[in-house]
């Protein structure tokens, strides 16, 4: 069923910090895997062990690395020569070689990435630590050694939002929260003792979205992260659901029946006016916009079963997109615009599946039964999406090929509804 109908509950609204971190557990392929070798030098053994741990992390975590122990050359290592026969039979493709000194008493990071295979340095990099976040620091210089090997944007800087719950005194409490991509730092930026669902944010993660039940329907809020200050939807009091921020942050698209059928329509934040854009027999729900801000995917039952749809915005018909299987639904668009990831369902449960817009190629990604709420990585290359473990709601992120698998686990509580950050 399109998740759209919910029941009703009343709203209490806090900012707090959110009482544990997501648990990381990684299951991956080592076939393909670049072995790398980090070694910090540091005279704070404390900063300099933790700035190499989350380092390590990341790269280990995405797949790409396989994060070798720098012990057998720690007693070996001059820093004012490179050695890479060392290196090489130590097995290292690549060797990370950094170090903390302080200079001018500022506190600095230096760190000189070597290709051991072709025995030169391809990057040099040095940073100011100062009294700056020691872990967005430690996933910048991931993201730096990530893209400068694979090509490929880094992402271990990104956040997610999530939904999860929780039974406090036998009451059941939804919390909508924000954490880091490894899952550090997670912080619930709104608590309630009715039912919370569908966070998409705001292009420029400044602002997430989401529906909530406080007033025993369902409504679109808007929150702000910084202040969190929120505003609710214009909607002229009807229920609206699934909302959709559009690239060029002009519109928002959401599901109301202010025409009595469950449609799908457009706010305009610059009029303030609402447009109808889908009218059919079915339920048209699940915008999802296209990079140019004029064209919708959309999930409707037209056709008697849930199917991925596009429409433009402005005119013209309705065109079906998706013919696999009985259940297509949820569509996320890739932030390069070539892909589509959904929910489908081919009769053996609920899956995560990937759709070429180009080439029509269709691929399942995921081996659950009841996967659901898929969102891309800003790099295109992962998804994160949430599924069930023993009755209980975890998050996975995937590699668009399956070989990577990432769970995220939070003690004591289920875990939904995850978006990645642009």
């Amino acid at each position: 069923m399109i998740k759209i109908f919910l029941s009703f509950i009343l709203c209490i609204f806090c900012l707090s910090n959110a009482n544990a971190d997501l648990i990381v557990k990684i299951n991956r392929a080592e076939i393909g895997a670049l072995p790398i070798m980090i070694y910090l030098d540091s005279n704070d053994e404390s900063l300099g062990s933790k700035i190499k741990k989350i380092i390590e992390t990341d790269l280990y975590n995405s797949g790409y690395f396989n994060v070798l122990s720098s012990s057998s050359v720690k007693n070996n290592i001059s820093n004012s020569k490179t050695q890479y026969a060392l290196w090489t039979l130590a097995g290292a493709n690549y060797f990370l070689k950094s170090k903390i000194y302080t200079e001018n008493s500022k506190k600095y990071i230096r760190f000189d990435l070597h290709n051991v295979i072709k025995k030169e340095i391809i990057i040099s990099y040095k940073i100011n630590l100062g009294n700056n976040n020691i872990r967005k620091i430690s996933h910048t210089i991931s993201n730096v050694i990530f893209e400068k090997i694979t090509g490929i944007k880094g992402i271990f800087d990104t956040k997610i939002a999530y939904i999860s719950t929780e039974v406090v005194k036998k009451r059941k409490i939804y919390k909508l929260n924000v954490a880091d991509i490894d899952g550090y730092n997670p912080i619930a930026i709104y608590k309630s003792s009715k039912q919370i669902m569908s966070p998409t944010w705001s292009p420029n993660n400044k602002k997430i979205a989401y529906v909530s039940f406080e007033n025993n329907k369902p409504e679109i809020f808007i929150q702000t992260l910084e202040t969190g200050l929120r505003e609710k939807l214009p909607n002229n009091n009807y229920s609206s659901s699934a909302p959709a921020w559009s690239p060029n942050e002009k519109y928002m698209a959401f599901t109301s029946s202010i025409k009595g059928n469950l449609e799908i329509f457009v706010y305009n934040f610059y009029t303030k006016s609402i447009k109808r854009v889908t009218n059919s027999i079915g339920i048209d729900t699940e915008a999802e916009w296209d990079l140019d801000s004029e064209k919708i995917f959309f999930t409707s039952d037209r056709n008697g079963k849930p199917h991925i749809y596009s429409k433009s915005i402005k005119r013209g018909k309705a065109k079906r997109i998706t013919f696999q299987g009985n259940y297509n639904a949820d569509a996320n668009l890739s932030p390069n615009g070539h892909y589509l990831s959904l929910v489908h369902n081919g009769g053996s449960g609920h899956n995560i599946a990937i759709y070429s817009l180009k080439d029509k190629y269709f691929k399942i990604i995921s081996t659950g039964k009841l996967d659901e709420a898929p969102s891309f990585a800003p790099n295109n290359k992962m998804i994160l999406f949430a599924s069930k473990k023993q009755n209980k709601g975890i998050l996975v992120a995937t590699s668009n090929d399956g070989r990577i698998r990432t769970e995220l686990e939070l003690d004591g509580e289920d875990v939904r509804e995850p978006i990645w950050s642009h």
